[in-house]
């Protein structure tokens, strides 16, 4: 009952401390034309509007975090507060100034190394995958790392429409806290649900109608949180197989919970490198701009999406059993069908949009 209290207790106050900077952001930014303007192709909102959320996000998470947290339990959090730190800083120049693509990569493979070697936050074992499962110490070192800054971007590039970011990242924090209070790991699932407190506080701001982004600084900070909750997910897990908790296909579970980024991001990528453009570069064929295009209405993405996501993570806990490859083809080729099947919903859908044909309409799903 006692941690269950001060569970409730961190979550509370990382919930509310984030309700209370919001405003305070949103004024400060507002007063100095730190905003968001819109446009016609890639941004959909109307008026100017502060993108600094992640402020609130970070203070929050980090002031509830080191209260209530029991940090000195967790050998690689210095690592870990000194990479986030990084990527904080260089969050707030690129919403502030904008920075080359390059620099800000820069930053994310040293926030990353240093917490992968320094800190020793490390994926070891494939459990299978490709018929690998222990990896040795230096591909285990590059395989993480580059975990690590993918899906610091991948996180990146689902923010653009109201809500996605933060709803996603309150499922896969939420699933993680959840398990990890089931498992007894207290320290771990304070971790999980400060952050997802300081989500929900930022959400509130930030969906259905958005009077703030969260911006570069919000979406690294928030992808980095996660990425690390999800590699001392499977240390844990790995750690003690006999457990009742225990998670077969782990880093396929992993994979299911960062499903939409990871789905966005393959898509997206491919397109670029296919049309020979530049991979960083910012364009309009993220998923949310599909669905816009297509004419689904902006507030009803984000909890398409989040649906989406929590079906994906039911399918890759409750088929665990699979061959881990067979599970890990599911689990894409899942995460890939939610546009078809919302081109088939929108088939028999009566109304002035309705497409007039196939032909005319799939077409579209490949651009």
């Amino acid at each position: 009952m006692i941690l269950i209290l001060k569970l409730s207790f961190a979550f509370l106050s990382a919930f509310i401390i984030c309700c209370m900077a919001i405003p305070a952001i949103i004024k400060v930014a507002s007063l100095k034309n730190l905003t968001d303007a819109p446009d016609q192709e890639r941004k959909f909102h109307k008026e100017t509007i502060p993108t600094l959320g992640g402020i609130g996000i970070f203070a929050a998470f980090l002031i509830s975090f080191s209260i209530m947290g029991e940090a000195s339990s967790l050998t690689s959090y210095p690592y870990f507060v000194a990479s986030l730190f990084m990527l904080f800083l260089v969050g707030i120049k690129d919403d502030i100034l904008i920075i080359s693509p390059l620099k800000k990569l820069a930053i994310q493979i040293f926030a990353s190394i240093e917490i992968v070697v320094i800190g020793g936050v490390i994926l070891a074992d494939l459990n299978g995958i490709f018929g690998i499962s222990q990896i040795a110490y230096i591909p285990s070192i590059i395989l993480s790392t580059l975990i690590f800054v993918v899906l610091i971007n991948s996180f990146n590039f689902i923010d653009g429409i109201n809500g996605l970011a933060g709803g996603v990242g309150v499922i896969i924090s939420g699933t993680l806290g959840f398990w990890f209070v089931i498992s007894g790991f207290f320290t771990m699932a304070v971790l999980a649900f400060v952050l997802m407190g300081a989500l929900l506080g930022f959400l509130i701001f930030n969906y259905p109608k958005a009077s703030i982004f969260m911006g570069d600084t919000g979406a690294m900070v928030v992808g980095f949180i996660l990425i690390y909750l999800v590699f001392q997910f499977l240390t844990l897990n790995g750690s003690n197989p006999n457990s009742a908790y225990y998670i077969t296909n782990a880093p396929i579970f992993a994979l299911a919970l960062f499903i939409i980024p990871v789905v966005d991001t393959l898509r997206v990528v491919t397109i670029r490198l296919w049309n020979g453009k530049n991979p960083m570069k910012a364009d309009y064929n993220h998923l949310h701009h599909f669905f816009i295009k297509e004419g689904m209405s902006p507030v009803l993405i984000a909890p398409l999406l989040w649906a989406w996501n929590i079906i994906i993570i039911l399918i890759g806990y409750q088929f665990g059993y699979l061959n881990p490859n067979v599970l890990l083809i599911l689990i894409l080729v899942t995460g890939f069908a939610i546009k078809p099947i919302t081109i088939l919903i929108r088939l028999f859908k009566v109304g002035e949009h309705r497409p007039k044909s196939l032909i005319k309409f799939f077409p579209n799903y490949l651009k």
